[in-house]
């Protein structure tokens, strides 16, 4: 499949001036077959001619273009240039008519006559930008109290095929589908009708002054009058496009062959004879969707087929089919800054920001979700500057928007909002990574046309720490004597801080001490654990974020360490505890600290 979809190119700024229903643009009026200026040339070839509007040749090389070009400023989507070579793709069983569900078509791949084999189809949807009257002769602007033809937003379709043979009358239908419709590979339709589909049949009678009749039709659940589920809606017997620009809608076919030289045919095209392409070997027309139905489906697949009559329940033959999505929307998402601990330290707020693009031509009703409990969108407004933050513009954003757990309102066509939001969960990881979930529905019908999804991954920042204060501990005693074994023995007291200093939790932390005398090591923590083995002192366990252990060391000096002269009062005993302890989130190893502790024999006193 070649689905273009357009309006996606455009700066959504002009998008959204252009686009906005009721809102008219500077260009002139446009209607159906677009003369004055228009949107579409339906004057039956290929070619963009002097006057206003695109054609099909242009559309075609605007696609094949690397990168695409700049298509028509409302242009909605194009399925380009739908290609269907023999014998791909005909339809099959007697189940397949016009007045059943999709489910019971049938296809294969075979023939069909040659004037009913489809070698190419195409379809495009534009937004009408301007309203458009008639006064009895042409299209014009409108004034006074003029009714229009043609009003601002509404949904304005062309489509049309070229033939292998032109050796009969064509019968040819347009479906435009809001279901998803397709072929499954195993010879059925995927997908079913719903109320609001358009079937467009078309007979293009051969001969002199012969002119196109064309039908439109609705789908309906029920109360159909042409069959249980078709509604007709407009019928005209001389449907020709005139030019003029007053039909809602109009065919049109190639009255002269259109030669291969000196302007040949852009895309693959061999006809069963003669060059270039034969007269009534190609047929276009156009619709005003808006008008014909009283309102704008949000369409999703376009097919194209060939009929052996112009009856509502003739034989189906050949078919063409290719997405077709007038209504689309996309979503991003990234964070809005580093995540922010909480002054504890033991949570994380998680911000994050998005934006959300109307890439169709019609508006859709927006719902997000995010994906993490306690997650909550805070703002949504107009970003058309595509800037990542509020346009200053009144309202700031949709109307009926609404915020907090779930956010939903509804966006215009081509209108772009930006959108702000967070959550916060425990500390657990360096990496946070949620998903939003974007539904976008029918503004109208609010019936589902698709949902999709952007994640975004913050990174927290975490710095690990661990701080060590060592000190004389003159409440246990600092130094003394003490009397054993007939012996007078030094014992010395000590404090010994470690605290978790950093951003994260500390694990396999490690307390030593450079003296091996150790008599007796005891703490005030319940995730430190002290031991002595043979004098030599240990703790270990974890520390939380904050977390401060003191520990209480008693140890008597084996003379490795003693610095001084033979004058009491200036000898010192001097040692070093040392913490090391590993990141349990960021998983850097071996953070440490260490201080040094040098207490007197005797210390002064006041007064001496």
């Amino acid at each position: 499949m070649n689905t273009k979809h357009l309006m996606r190119k455009l700066p959504s700024c002009l998008l959204g001036a252009i686009l906005a229903a009721g809102i008219a643009s500077s260009t002139t009026v446009n209607a159906v077959d677009g003369d004055p200026p228009g949107l579409f040339e339906l004057e039956g070839n290929i070619l963009v001619n002097d006057g206003p509007g695109t054609d099909w040749s242009e559309l075609y090389e605007l696609s094949q273009s690397v990168p695409p070009g700049e298509f028509p400023e409302n242009m909605v989507t194009f399925t380009g240039i739908t290609a269907d070579p023999a014998p791909q793709t005909v339809y099959w069983k007697g189940g397949s008519k016009d007045i059943n569900d999709v489910s019971e078509w049938w296809y294969k791949d075979g023939s069909v006559p040659d004037k009913d084999d489809i070698t190419n189809a195409y379809a495009a949807a534009f937004t009408n930008p301007n309203n458009v009257c008639f006064d009895g002769t042409e299209a014009v602007a409108c004034s006074g109290d003029m009714v229009p033809v043609h009003e601002a937003g509404d949904l304005i379709v062309y489509f049309g095929l070229d033939r292998f043979a032109n050796d009969g009358d064509a019968f040819a239908g347009f479906w435009f589908f809001q279901d998803e419709v397709a072929t499954n590979g195993n010879n059925q339709f995927t997908g079913n009708h719903m109320e609001g589909d358009i079937l467009v049949l078309v007979e293009y009678p051969q001969g002199a002054n012969a002119s196109p009749q064309i039908k439109v039709y609705k789908w309906v659940d029920s109360g159909g009058d042409v069959a249980p589920n078709l509604l007709l809606l407009a019928s005209d017997t001389d449907a020709a496009c005139d030019g003029f620009g007053g039909k809602l809608a109009c065919a049109k076919t190639n009255p002269l062959d259109l030669p291969a030289d000196p302007d040949p045919i852009p895309w693959a095209y061999t006809p069963k004879s003669g060059t270039g392409l034969p007269h009534e070997s190609f047929y276009e027309g156009g619709i005003n969707v808006t008008q014909l139905l009283g309102s704008t489906p949000c369409f999703a697949a376009f097919l194209a087929e060939t009929r052996a009559s112009r009856s509502e329940t003739a034989t189906l033959k050949d078919f063409v089919i290719d997405d077709f999505p007038v209504c689309g929307a996309e979503v991003e998402k990234k964070c809005l800054g580093a995540p922010v601990l909480s002054e504890d330290k033991t949570e994380v707020t998680v911000n994050f920001q998005g934006n959300v693009l109307n890439t169709g031509g019609q508006s859709v009703f927006v719902e997000l979700d995010d994906n993490q409990d306690g997650s909550a969108f805070t703002t949504v407004c107009f970003d058309n500057d595509n800037n990542d933050i509020c346009d200053a513009v009144v309202p700031p954003g949709p109307t009926d928007v609404t915020t907090g757990a779930t956010a939903t309102f509804t966006l215009g066509a081509g209108q772009r909002v930006h959108y702000e939001g967070n959550y916060t969960t425990a500390v657990t990881t360096l990496s946070y990574s949620d998903e939003v979930t974007m539904k976008f529905f029918s503004a109208g019908t609010l019936t589902l046309i698709d949902t999709k999804t952007a994640e975004a991954t913050c990174l927290l920042d975490l710095t690990p720490g661990i701080e060590v204060t060592k000190e004389c501990d003159p409440e246990g005693g600092g130094v003394r004597l003490v009397a054993e074994g007939g012996e007078v023995l030094v014992e010395v007291d000590n404090l010994i801080k470690v605290k978790n200093t950093g951003d994260e939790k500390l694990v396999a932390v490690a307390i030593t001490d450079t003296e091996s005398g150790i008599q007796s090591l005891t703490d005030n923590s319940d995730n430190i654990s002290c031991s002595i083995t043979a004098g030599v002192g240990e703790c270990i366990g974890f520390l939380n974020v904050g977390e401060e252990v003191t520990i209480n060391q008693t140890y008597r000096p084996d003379g490795q360490n003693i610095t001084g002269s033979l004058v009491p009062s200036e000898v010192y005993f001097n040692n070093t505890a040392t913490a090391v302890g590993d990141g349990a989130i960021t998983g850097t190893q071996d953070v440490t600290d260490s201080d040094d502790a040098s207490c007197p024999l005797c210390p002064p006193h006041d007064g001496s």
